[in-house]
C-alpha cells in the first residue's frame, strides 16, 4: 500500500537519505502489537527531526497520513529540516484520557514504545536533541500526557483541541521523581528532580468546539516547569506568548529565551487535522527550540541555522571522488578587519550527526564571535559502527561517520580532505598559521586525535570531547599508520568525558582502562616522564561539575589535561567550549615548528 525506496550510498550525493517514503511499523505494548507509520520524505538529513503526531479520536494513522498536510510540511520545508513524521493512533479508535498515571499498557506507554522505536538507527536518524510531540482533540490530550510522563525526551509539544489533562494526571505527574534526564538516568534520585522541574515548551491551543478543547490547567502546568512567572505578551492576534526572563539553572548551556509557552484560543481550530494550523505549529514553534543533552533533563536552546540565522558560509563540493559539506564562521569583527591573522578552529561533530547539528549543540560560534577567530564545520560521510552500545549498533543504517578507520568500502581519505580545507580556508581567509586548534566530541574526538597524531605540525593544541583513544567499538586508532609512524611532535591535548557514559569510557582514569592509557600516550608523545603517573589520585581540582587533571612541562605549560564531568552524558556544552577555548586553545601557538605557551 505504502511506497517506500531503498538506496546504495553514492558518493556523489552521500547524504541522501537511504530509505525514503512511508513504513508500516509495530510496537509491544502490554504484550498487545499496535501499528503507526513513519514517513522519510526525499531529501531528509542524516540525523533529522522527528514529529509524533496523534489524531483525534475515530481516526486512524493512515487517516492522518492521507489527510493531514503533515507530509507536505516535510516535503516542502524549506531549511535542511525536512522532518521524519510519526503517525500514531488509537487503539480500537479511541483514546483513553482518564487513563491513570503510569498505566503500564495503556496509551502514554503506547507513546513512549514508539519514541523508544524512533530512537532506533535502522531506517533513519532522529536526532536525540529534536523529538516533538503534538495532537488534536483526544490526540492533544494524550500529547499533553506523555510530554508529562517522560518530560526530558521531547523538545516541545503543541496541541490543538486537546488540553483538558486530567487534574489527577498532571498532579501525579509533577510530584513523581524524574528519572530519566535526558541521557543521565537518576534512579538514585540523586538530584531529586521531580517531573514538574524539567522544563517543556509548549503551545496550548484552545478549542471550544472540541469535548476536550477547554485548558483546565495544563497551560500553567507547562508554565510552572519552565520557571515563568511573568505575564505574556500578545505575539500574535490569537496567541499569547510566555518567556522566562530569569537566567535558567545552567547558563550558558540554556537559552531562557527556549523557555516558552504560547496559548491561543481558535474556536474550529482542530477541525480537519488542524491543517490550517500546522505550518504554524511546526515552523513557528516546535522547530524553534531543542533539547541539546549535557545538563539534567537536557538544555534548551533556540534553533538557530548556520546560514539562515547565523550567516556561516555553506560549502558542498567534491574533494576525492566525494561530495563534502562544510560550514565556515567567521565572525563580523574578523569580516571588518580581513588583513588582520586570526586563529582557526576545526570542530568535528560525533557520529551520526553532521556539521548542523555540532554547531547547534558546542556553539562554537559563540566563542568565535567573543574572541574572534575562524571556525570550520565539517560533515563526515556514510558509515557503520562495529559495536552495539547505546550509541550504535552494527544494524544501524549507514549515517555520517569518519573513515579514519578506513573500513568504509572505497570511502573518503579524510586526510585529505582536512589538507584540503586548511589549504581551502587559508587562501581564502587570512589565518595566523601558528593558531590552529582541532576539537571533536564522540567520533569527532577520534577524528581530533587521528589528526593530532598524523598532522601535529599543523596545530597548536588539540581538545576531544566525551573521546579518549579508544581500545575497541570498532575505532582503535592504535591500529592506523598515522598513529604508528606519528612524528615525535609534542601537542598540548585535553580530553574530556562524562561520569554519565560508561557505556563509552571510564571516567576514572587507571592503569588499566583506556582513559588511564590514552593519558599515558600523550604524556609520552608530550615527552612528560614517567609515562604513567605514580598515582591517579594526585593533581585533581574541583570546580563545581568539573574534575580537572593537568600535566605541565618544566615550563608550566598543561601539556596533558583531562577532564570528568558530573552527571554529563555522551554530550558536549557551550560551557566546555568556551572553557576549551579560554582555559587551553588561547593560551598555545606553534611557531618555527614549536610549541609557545602563552599563560596570560
Amino acid at each position: 500500500m505504502y511506497q517506500n525506496w531503498q538506496y546504495e550510498i553514492d558518493p556523489k550525493a552521500p547524504l541522501r537519505p537511504l530509505y525514503q517514503g512511508t513504513y508500516e511499523e509495530t510496537v509491544t505494548v502490554g504484550g498487545k502489537q499496535r501499528r503507526y507509520l513513519v514517513y522519510i520524505p526525499k531529501n531528509a538529513r542524516p540525523s533529522t527531526a522527528g514529529v509524533f503526531i496523534l489524531p483525534e479520536n475515530g481516526k486512524a494513522a493512515d487517516d492522518l497520513w492521507r489527510d493531514s498536510w503533515w507530509r507536505m510540511i516535510a516535503d516542502t520545508e524549506e531549511t535542511k529540516e525536512k522532518l521524519i513524521v510519526f503517525f500514531l493512533e488509537p487503539e480500537n479508535g479511541a483514546w483513553n484520557t482518564e487513563e491513570p498515571y503510569g498505566k503500564a499498557d495503556g496509551d502514554v506507554a503506547y507513546v513512549e514504545q514508539v519514541y523508544l522505536a524512533g530512537a532506533q538507527r535502522f531506517k533513519f536518524c532522529v536526532h536525540e536533541a529534536k523529538f516533538y510531540l503534538t495532537g488534536t482533540r483526544e490526540g492533544g490530550v494524550i500529547a499533553n500526557m506523555a510530554a508529562m510522563f517522560n518530560p526530558a525526551v521531547w523538545a516541545g509539544v503543541a496541541t490543538v483541541g486537546g488540553s483538558k489533562v486530567p487534574e489527577d494526571y498532571r498532579r501525579a505527574a509533577a510530584d513523581d521523581y524524574c528519572t530519566n534526564l535526558d541521557g543521565f538516568i537518576d534512579e538514585a534520585h540523586r538530584l531529586n528532580l521531580k517531573k514538574s522541574d524539567i522544563p517543556m515548551p509548549a503551545w496550548v491551543i484552545d478549542d471550544p468546539e472540541s469535548p476536550v478543547g477547554t485548558d483546565n490547567g495544563t497551560a500553567d502546568y507547562w508554565k510552572h516547569t519552565c520557571g515563568i512567572t511573568e505575564d505574556g505578551v500578545q505575539t500574535a492576534p490569537d496567541t499569547v506568548t510566555y518567556v522566562r526572563t530569569t537566567e535558567p539553572p545552567y547558563a550558558p548551556n540554556q537559552e531562557k529565551e527556549a523557555f516558552r509557552v504560547c496559548t491561543s484560543t481558535i474556536s474550529g481550530g482542530s477541525a480537519d487535522c488542524a491543517n490550517l494550523l500546522l505550518r504554524r505549529i511546526w515552523k513557528d514553534f516546535l522547530y524553534r527550540q531543542r533539547r541539546w543533552m549535557s545538563g539534567p533533563g537536557g538544555d534548551l536552546r533556540v534553533t538557530k541555522d548556520p546560514v539562515a540565522d547565523l550567516g556561516m558560509e555553506y560549502h558542498y563540493e567534491e574533494i576525492g571522488g566525494w561530495m563534502r559539506e562544510w560550514y565556515v564562521y567567521v565572525p563580523e569583527q574578523v569580516k571588518q578587519n580581513p588583513g588582520k591573522p586570526v586563529p582557526l578552529v576545526f570542530a568535528m561533530h560525533g557520529y551520526t550527526c553532521s556539521a548542523e547539528i555540532y554547531c547547534g549543540n558546542s556553539e562554537w560560534y559563540k566563542v568565535a564571535d567573543k574572541h574572534g577567530f575562524i571556525l570550520v564545520h565539517p560533515t563526515a560521510t556514510p558509515g557503520t559502527m562495529d559495536a552495539t552500545t547505546v550509541a550504535s549498533s552494527p544494524d544501524n543504517v549507514a549515517l555520517p561517520a569518519w573513515n579514519f578507520m578506513r573500513k568504509a568500502p572505497n570511502g573518503p581519505d579524510e586526510l585529505l580532505f582536512f589538507r584540503t580545507l586548511l589549504d581551502r580556508v587559508c587562501a581564502e581567509h587570512t589565518i595566523d598559521r601558528t593558531r590552529i586548534y582541532a576539537t571533536g566530541h564522540s567520533h569527532g574526538s577520534v577524528m581530533t586525535q587521528v589528526l593530532a597524531m598524523s598532522m601535529p605540525e599543523v596545530f597548536a593544541a588539540a581538545a576531544p570531547c566525551s573521546g579518549v583513544i579508544f581500545k575497541g567499538f570498532g575505532m582503535d586508532i592504535r591500529e592506523t599508520p598515522e598513529f604508528r609512524n606519528r612524528k615525535d611532535c609534542p601537542l598540548p591535548v585535553w580530553m574530556f568525558g562524562g561520569e554519565q557514559e560508561p557505556w563509552l569510557l571510564d571516567h576514572i582514569p587507571t592503569n588499566d582502562n583506556a582513559t588511564g592509557d590514552s593519558i599515558r600516550i600523550w604524556r609520552g608523545n608530550n615527552h612528560l616522564t614517567p609515562e604513567i603517573p605514580a598515582s591517579w589520585e594526585d593533581g585533581w581540582t574541583v570546580n563545581g561539575r568539573w574534575h580537572d587533571l593537568h600535566y605541565t612541562n618544566a615550563d608550566g605549560a598543561p601539556m596533558v589535561n583531562y577532564t570528568w564531568v558530573d552527571y554529563m552524558p555522551h554530550a558536549t556544552m557551550t560551557e566546555m567550549s568556551f572553557r576549551i577555548w579560554e582555559e587551553f586553545f588561547s593560551k598555545f601557538s606553534r611557531a618555527d615548528g614549536e610549541i609557545r605557551y602563552h599563560p596570560s
